[in-house]
């Protein structure tokens, strides 16, 4: 598993699910980026040494599409195997779909098997200081031509007698850090790749980059190389007017002794000319396809995944739910209590503008890369936004043919 609070809450819990079923579960976490390496060379191996994994869309894809990862559809449908009370269809069905493939490039999308059980839900919202925005006299932006000119206002200037930034966000060079631009993307109507050719080079992805890439410029120089943990520790510490990132993040910022508790404003991705956007990341357990365990291991997933367990998970910080009965629930509104318009703001990215925006494909997350590293390279200004494109959209189609 990533180090994640969905990991920290399974960990803290595992007792109670080892004195129910006696069955024993040996946990490994690591850091996302060494995690997903070491995921993807253990199911290479095909050795089947890891029963259950942290997975996402894109890593669906990638594994499914070489037989690595269990279809659980036939796990849920089976009644000797699965309690009564799962409840599967409690589970948000655009997450449920979300986590369904045929295995068709470039298609798809939302049918076929079920390849993971999601657990934790995260969209992309804008958040921003409300203290700062206040102070300056700033409205909270609702477009994308209002974040950067707020951002650019407020960019530099003193704050309680720290210098902060316009903004922050990721910067990596992996396709992680497409979730967060995929705001931009989206409101522009950007599509990665159509009838199986990249067209991460279009006019409209030119102009979404170009607007990214603006905005970044207000953003600490050493954003460029950050990752969601670093940009959220930026923000966490003060440092930042404004941040888009995964909506979830909010325990992180109101947690006791933050020094941004009970500052933060929670809104909607800014819009542009297509409207508001956002990305859909899932993180889902799945079963590894050469596990010897599989019966065990679909008594864990059922168990990490039940409404009990989710519950008990939002007091440890794993949001946002992925089932309707526990978002819904009074444990939910009592944690998010105080946390300015967040419950309703996650519902609403999630009820009308979270979408797995990109192509399905087994080569997704090397495109991801290609496409996230022609960004950073704008960003920096190695490179014009249309030369950087031109090299990505070259590069994509021979990984993808």
């Amino acid at each position: 598993m990533s180090e994640h609070p969905l990991s920290a809450s399974i960990k803290k819990n595992l007792p109670e699910f080892e004195e129910k079923t006696g069955i024993k579960v040996s946990i490994e976490t690591l850091s996302e980026t060494d995690y997903m390496v070491k995921t993807l060379t253990e199911l290479q191996s095909e050795s089947g040494s890891y029963d259950v994994f942290m997975t996402s869309q894109p890593m669906n894809y990638q594994y499914a599409a070489s037989g690595w990862i269990e279809d659980l559809q036939p796990w849920v449908d089976d009644e000797k195997q699965t309690a009564p009370d799962y409840d599967f269809d409690d589970f948000y069905p655009a997450l449920i779909e979300a986590e369904r493939w045929d295995t068709t490039d470039f298609g798809g999308a939302g049918e076929g098997s079920l390849w993971a059980i999601p657990a934790n839900e995260e969209g992309y919202a804008l958040f921003y200081r409300k203290d700062i925005l206040e102070a300056a006299g700033i409205e909270v932006p609702q477009t994308i031509d209002e974040l950067i000119a707020a951002a650019k206002k407020l960019d530099g200037s003193e704050f309680e007698g720290k210098e902060i930034s316009g903004f922050v966000s990721r910067g990596d060079k992996t396709y992680p850090t497409l979730n967060p631009f995929s705001t931009f993307a989206g409101a522009y109507g950007v599509k990665d790749i159509t009838d199986g050719v990249a067209t991460v080079n279009s006019p409209e992805g030119i102009e979404a980059t170009k607007k990214w890439v603006e905005l970044m410029g207000t953003a600490p120089e050493a954003a460029s190389s950050y990752t969601w943990y670093e940009a959220q520790q930026d923000f966490i510490a003060g440092n930042a007017a404004f941040y888009i990132d995964a909506d979830h993040m909010a325990p992180d910022f109101e947690r006791e002794g933050s020094a941004i508790a009970g500052k933060v404003g929670y809104e909607l991705p800014p819009a542009g000319p297509e409207g508001r956007a956002s990305s859909l990341w899932l993180w889902s357990l799945g079963m590894n396809a050469a596990s010897e365990e599989k019966g065990a291991a679909w008594q864990f997933i059922q168990w990490a995944t039940s409404k009990e367990m989710l519950t008990q998970a939002i007091g440890d910080g794993n949001m946002n739910p992925t089932r309707v009965s526990v978002a819904e629930s009074p444990e939910m509104a009592a944690a998010t209590e105080g946390w300015d318009d967040y419950n309703a703001v996650w519902q609403e990215i999630l009820a009308e503008h979270a979408a797995w925006q990109y192509a399905p494909s087994s080569t997704w997350p090397e495109v991801g890369d290609l496409w996230a590293t022609a960004i950073q390279s704008a960003v920096l200004g190695e490179t014009s936004v249309e030369d950087a494109l031109d090299d990505a959209a070259t590069k994509i189609d021979a990984a993808i043919k």
